[in-house]
């Protein structure tokens, strides 16, 4: 892991989608968006997004509510399970003191919002289940388009995007990282790429987040109320054909202050596989394809862990 000492702030790539001409498909401003995004992620892995309808009250209110959904009894939290690796509840762990978090599947629709909402809360959340589901869209709102961004620029066919588009599923994830004792270090969450094909951050005021940059250097990613921080993720690097590399980051508590953070998690049901637009001599097939869940179930095994890259150890060719 990097020395914290040398992390320093940072100013990762910046994406203004906040004028809706940018938001056109086909159009002249579109593309040049659409190029953007792609540099962004190639050269980095991440990219900051400015979104034209980021409400305050939307922004205060959602924060609120995962301060009532950490403040619940453990025994209740963990009642949150699923089949899936990674979401379900995760805390209380001694080599992450300070971490835990709560996953909430598929909150982009009414069913997956009130489901976990009646898990947590048996006599009823109205405004819990109403800020998760209003927020879950809006920032699916923002993957949807990302996403078609990156199809677009590579000028993958439009079938295939919307193939992807139809088979896309999202966790919305919750962090929570309390305060550090004395005798704790300012260790929130180790080094590591998201399984995702994209993630989205949105954190609260209290800094913390740190993203690798290729010199091998950490550096601070402050926090913004009207912005989200984009992540390619493992899936996004095999579907690229390693075009786009998948963002490292960690989390280092500096500030005497508790700190949450949101992470809306992109996968995909079907087969992911590299689309033929992307393979020429110099970029031979490097991935074979592979379902998503399936390799967040090895990324669990002592084959992956003992791996460098998890992916390329998966399905790599």
């Amino acid at each position: 892991m990097g020395s914290t000492a040398e992390a320093e702030v940072k100013v990762v790539p910046v994406v203004d989608l906040s004028r809706s001409e940018l938001l056109k498909p086909g159009t002249e401003s579109w593309v040049l968006a659409c190029n953007q995004v792609r540099h962004a992620f190639e050269e980095f892995g991440c990219f900051e997004v400015v979104w034209h309808d980021v409400p305050t009250q939307l922004h205060n209110s959602i924060f609120e509510v995962v301060d009532d959904l950490f403040n619940l009894p453990l025994e209740t939290k963990r009642q949150s399970t699923s089949d899936r690796p990674f979401h379900s509840y995760f805390g209380q762990y001694s080599f992450i003191p300070l971490y835990e978090s709560l996953g909430i599947d598929n909150p982009t629709t009414s069913e997956g919002a009130q489901h976990f909402t009646d898990i947590m809360w048996p006599q009823g959340n109205d405004h819990f289940r109403e800020t998760v589901y209003a927020y879950s869209k809006l920032v699916e709102e923002i993957s949807e388009i990302l996403t078609r961004m990156v199809f677009d620029s590579y000028g993958v066919e439009r079938l295939s995007y919307e193939s992807h588009a139809e088979s896309t599923t999202y966790l919305l994830r919750c962090f929570k990282y309390r305060t550090r004792q004395e005798d704790e270090s300012g260790l929130g969450l180790l080094p590591h790429t998201d399984r995702t094909f994209t993630s989205i951050l949105h954190q609260d005021q209290v800094s913390g987040l740190q993203i690798k940059a290729k010199d091998g250097q950490w550096f601070d990613v402050g926090p913004s109320s009207s912005s989200f921080l984009v992540l390619a993720g493992d899936a996004l690097m095999a579907w690229s054909n390693d075009r786009i590399p998948s963002c490292e980051h960690q989390v280092i508590m500096k500030e005497n202050k508790k700190r949450y953070s949101l992470g809306l998690f992109a996968f995909n049901s079907g087969v992911i596989s590299v689309p033929k637009e992307l393979l020429d001599e110099q970029h031979p097939l490097r991935y074979k394809p592979f379902n998503i869940f399936d390799y967040l179930r090895f990324t669990q095994t002592d084959e992956s862990k003992k791996s460098k890259c998890a992916i390329k150890a998966y399905c790599g060719v």
